[in-house]
């Protein structure tokens, strides 16, 4: 198999990379809808899921959203627990808080089995 054995490994790792992103998504876009959050904060809340946090930069240049905006969004998700602040000024990004919802977590930190679709 060799090579396109590698390639067939890789494809299909991206692909469940993808379809643990779209799964995600969709928890927290359920948590936001729930909680009464707008749904562009759902974006932050992905970063925070998938890669362990979100700087307000990202967030900001992601939605297309003023500096004053961002900061309020990120600062109102603080409030409610739903993040984190860590650092300060420029050093700054946000995590999980306390009520970041533990299913989106479980989701994006679930392992991934890749099966052979050409073996047993």
């Amino acid at each position: 198999m060799g090579r396109l054995g590698n390639t067939w490994e890789y494809c299909r790792e991206v692909q469940g990379r993808f379809d643990r992103s779209g799964r995600v998504w969709d928890s927290l876009a359920g948590f936001a809808e729930a909680g009464g959050l707008d749904e562009r904060e759902v974006t932050a809340l992905h970063d925070v899921a998938m890669a362990g946090r979100v700087r307000r930069s990202r967030y900001e240049a992601a939605e297309g959203l003023s500096l004053q905006q961002a900061q309020r969004d990120l600062r109102d998700l603080v409030t409610a627990g739903i993040l984190e602040s860590v650092g300060r000024t420029r050093a700054r990004y946000y995590s999980a808080g306390p009520a970041f919802p533990q299913k989106a977590l479980d989701l994006a930190h679930k392992p991934m089995t890749l099966r052979d679709p050409y073996g047993a």
